[in-house]
């Protein structure tokens, strides 16, 4: 059973969820079923399931190549690398997940449905699958993080209101994510250049790649002034979780800029304290269920939510 989630590789799953869990939060009210929330988070799951075990199998021969830092799980132990588990084993695995999540996504909406298929595909099959594989391939990497990057907060405000979020807001889930994301891959240029594959690092160069991250920023800057200055659209509270977001983001840039370059490219504190750095998020998707409680069940007087329309 261990093997299996580590196949699923459940340490990454605070992270991961954090956009989801805030997206349903935000849009939660007294209407949402909480019955169709447990499903849908049931559904993330099991997608981030398939896609983590996809992505293992795709990368088991160069995952041995990592150092084992910077990331929530040593990759050089993953089960595929290991031997715990095997090909036709991960397989199985994979298609179980896939089907589980799909027939869970549609069980609450037919809109949340077809987001998990797309994520699935953008995510799982496009990223991931050795025939495609377009993690290891300049731009598509990024993209494909990107798409999912919107996909999976897009799917959780449609858990909590059923709606979709506004074009505006999606825009800037795609840049963050894209300049995010860029971080990471930046940080496995050495990893990546020894297994012999062509992400957008390799492709581009680190010091390239940190400049497309300078650029992703100043474009996340100028959707959330629009952002801001909507006040007709957005309610306070999402306003200013914007101008956060993206002083954060401004931040992380300045102090990659400095750190991810030879000979270290390490992310500052993931290097030294990874484990405390990588729980931060579960405490936050944690609060942010708390609120989301407290709303669908009517324990926040609306008119002083900040994330309420007036």
């Amino acid at each position: 059973m261990i093997k299996y989630l580590q196949l699923a590789r459940i340490t990454a799953w605070p992270a991961y969820s954090l956009t989801f869990v805030i997206s349903f939060a935000v849009g939660s009210y007294v209407g949402t079923s909480w019955t169709s929330a447990w499903i849908g988070f049931l559904a993330l799951f099991s997608f981030a399931s398939f896609a983590f075990a996809l992505n293992f199998y795709s990368d088991r021969d160069t995952d041995r190549y990592h150092d084992g830092i910077q990331k929530d799980f040593n990759l050089r132990r993953q089960p595929m690398v290991t031997g715990k588990v095997t090909e036709r084993e991960c397989k199985a695995f994979c298609w179980a997940a896939l089907l589980i999540a799909i027939v869970l996504g549609f069980l609450v909406s037919s809109i949340f449905g077809l987001l998990v298929i797309l994520a699935c595909f953008a995510g799982g099959i496009l990223y991931s699958h050795p025939k495609i594989r377009l993690k290891a391939k300049p731009i598509g990497d990024i993209i494909c993080i990107s798409l999912l990057g919107v996909l999976v907060p897009s799917a959780g405000y449609v858990l909590g209101t059923g709606e979709l979020p506004t074009p505006l807001m999606t825009l800037l889930w795609f840049l963050v994510t894209a300049t995010g994301y860029t971080a990471s891959v930046v940080s496995d240029y050495e990893f990546d250049l020894k297994a012999g594959l062509r992400t957008s690092a390799v492709f581009f160069g680190p010091v390239k790649a940190l400049k497309l991250m300078v650029v992703g920023c100043f474009l996340s800057v100028v959707v959330a002034f629009f952002i801001f200055d909507a006040s007709d659209l957005y309610p306070i509270g999402t306003r200013y979780f914007v101008v956060f977001l993206v002083a954060g983001l401004i931040f992380l840039t300045a102090v990659l800029w400095r750190s991810l370059r030879s000979p270290r490219m390490h992310l500052p504190l993931l290097s030294s304290r990874g484990r405390w750095v990588l729980m931060a998020p579960g405490v936050a998707s944690l609060a942010f269920l708390c609120y989301a409680f407290f709303k669908i069940f009517g324990l926040i007087d609306l008119p002083s939510d900040p994330f309420h329309v007036l």
